[in-house]
């Protein structure tokens, strides 16, 4: 049995008909690998063949590096802002808060302008000026834990300071926040038995603890 290892060959295709991304040919017979006796032939065109040369433009992971930023560098962007920046290649589900964030930065950014008025549009929008001025209607969804959690003050703030121009919510996520109003909620922890808790009239969400009585306050205003 040959050893084989991995090579590019982009211009082959399979019996389907379909590109392959990668062909394989035999090792040279005078490769360490080959020689070895103690390698396995499927172990060494599975691990020890050569791989494939990545593109020298291609993304490296790399976190960030907060000996190379202060809280507010010289070209204005704030060390929240590079770690942010840096979720990008940092990998596993860092990598989707970037995007993330840079879908968000998207959004705040874009202009009507962005899009060319061509024939068939509203007349009323062709002035460059008029369409440089209409930003991105933002609609912002949240479900009742995101109020139940620390994350009502950062709702609380993308409102406030006019971020987000829609809000679309449950029921529970108004009752929570009114609720908030009225009575804090408590950390808790996972671990603590609903059961015992329940005994003691007290609610257990996640690893927050909401007393009967806030309950029984929001029903009083209700009436």
């Amino acid at each position: 049995e040959k050893t084989m290892a991995a090579t590019p060959d982009t211009n082959k295709q399979d019996d389907s008909g379909e590109d392959q991304v990668l062909s394989y040919q035999p090792l040279a017979e005078n490769s360490a690998v080959s020689a070895n006796p103690h390698i396995p032939s499927v172990t060494a065109s599975a691990v020890l063949g050569e791989s494939e040369s990545m593109p020298d433009d291609h993304p490296t992971c790399k976190g960030h590096d907060f000996n190379t930023t202060t809280s507010s560098s010289k070209d204005g962007t704030s060390q929240l802002d590079a770690i942010m920046q840096s979720m990008l290649s940092t990998g596993f589900q860092a990598t989707n808060v970037g995007k993330a964030v840079n879908e968000i930065n998207r959004m705040r950014k874009w202009r009507l302008s962005d899009t060319p008025w061509k024939e068939g549009d509203d007349e009323a929008l062709r002035d460059p000026n008029l369409r440089s001025k209409i930003r991105a209607r933002i609609f912002f969804a949240y479900t009742s834990n995101q109020i139940s959690c620390g994350q009502r003050e950062v709702i609380k703030f993308l409102v406030q300071h006019k971020m987000v121009d829609v809000i679309v919510t449950t029921a529970g996520g108004i009752e929570e926040d009114i609720i908030k109003c009225f009575e804090p909620t408590y950390m808790g922890d996972f671990r603590l038995p609903g059961k015992e808790l329940r005994k003691k009239g007290i609610n257990r969400i996640g690893n927050l603890l909401v007393p009967n009585k806030n309950y029984c306050k929001f029903e009083d205003w209700m009436a």
